[in-house]
């Protein structure tokens, strides 16, 4: 019984060690996919202040 209850008790933690793990890597991969989306963003700012620029540059020669 007791054996029983040892084997049991470390099962749950070895599972509960593999529920850790695959967290883990499930928050490791939606770090790397946010971080990919920040640096998409931080590129589609500056393309568009770089044209605001250009465009702001284009209306001081008009006038």
């Amino acid at each position: 019984m007791e054996e029983n209850f040892k084997k049991k008790t470390l099962n749950s933690f070895t599972l509960m060690r593999d529920d850790m793990d695959r967290f883990t890597e499930s928050m490791n991969d939606w770090i790397l996919f946010l971080n990919s989306e920040l640096k998409e963003a931080k590129s589609t700012v500056n393309e568009l202040q770089k044209r605001i620029s250009e465009l702001e540059m284009e209306k001081r020669l008009r006038f």
